[in-house]
């Protein structure tokens, strides 16, 4: 029996947005955050989007794929999950840095 890893066209790197994923370097680190949050959401919204679509079909009785539905659910669940803890642990690095003293 064969066991392959995970590859990168699936889990997380479909979240994080394509300039965090490949390394990229920001010259202005406010800017380059705010652009990551923004593609971060943008992601995570698209994903809420098509689960919407999927269980909307699967309603309609255009669909009959429940396990896709469910697939589809769990991916943006998981991705809104993820930005959560994104948040949380940037704001924490926030309050960190304000606590400093200079």
């Amino acid at each position: 029996m064969e066991i392959n890893g995970i590859n990168s066209s699936a889990g997380i790197s479909k979240i994080i947005p394509s300039n965090v994923a490949n390394g990229a370097k920001e010259a202005s680190s406010s800017a380059g955050s705010g652009n990551f949050f923004g593609e971060l959401v943008g992601k995570v919204n698209d994903l809420q989007s098509q689960a919407d679509n999927k269980i909307k079909s699967m309603i309609t009785g255009e669909s009959r794929e429940l396990h896709e539905v469910m697939i589809a659910v769990e991916k943006a669940s998981i991705s809104f999950q993820f930005l959560t803890q994104v948040r949380n642990k940037a704001m924490e690095a926030y309050s960190e840095i304000m606590r400093m003293q200079v």
